[in-house]
């Protein structure tokens, strides 16, 4: 005869090393991002980033949350999008930017990359200032969502830091407060 008390012991665990696995992951996710953003893609594979611009627009809109893959320098062509560092305003600090590949010359180290916002008609289309080589390139774009980058911009707000912190002391009150009733009730 089975005993549930031993299945119960058994899917515990199981649920406790898949919920400390996932944690374990977030939180070398989070140290990477915090410390070293840009090897993030480079270690998980993909990184999300937030357009903070309508040079894109309609393709991707202001507050859209893109995901980039790892780029194959190699094998980028022209109209693949790409997001990556640019000093876009000549002031020495390299801003995150997404936009499509305009042309590409060279190979490996020697790789220069243009880039263009988006236009509508083709013939409209004009080269950004800056040139690119393969090490500012962060990723290659995989997907995007819609309105998302609005619920990150808030998670990285001093006030949406302080929301989770909250959120997280009420959550772990009211479970110790249940638990803690329960505990109460059995003797």
């Amino acid at each position: 005869m089975d005993n549930p008390t031993k299945k119960s012991n058994i899917s515990s665990y199981i649920k406790t090393g898949l919920f400390f696995l996932v944690a374990g992951v977030l939180i070398i996710y989070i140290v990477i991002g915090l410390f070293l953003p840009d090897q993030s893609v480079k270690v998980f594979g993909f990184k999300p980033y937030v357009i903070v611009t309508n040079s894109m627009e309609p393709v991707l809109k202001v507050n859209d949350l893109v995901v980039v893959k790892k780029a194959d320098t190699e094998n980028l062509e022209v109209d693949d999008i790409i997001t990556f560092r640019a000093d876009i305003n000549y002031d020495g600090e390299k801003e995150v930017v997404t936009h499509y590949v305009y042309s590409m010359t060279g190979t490996g180290d020697n790789l220069i990359i243009r880039t263009h916002p988006y236009f509508v008609n083709s013939a409209d289309y004009t080269p950004d200032f800056w040139v690119l080589n393969s090490d500012d390139i962060l990723g290659e774009y995989m997907f995007n969502v819609p309105k998302l980058g609005y619920v990150v911009e808030f998670v990285k707000s001093p006030f949406g830091i302080a929301a989770i912190v909250v959120n997280i002391g009420v959550i772990a009150g009211i479970v110790y407060l249940m638990k803690n009733g329960k505990d109460k009730k059995e003797i």
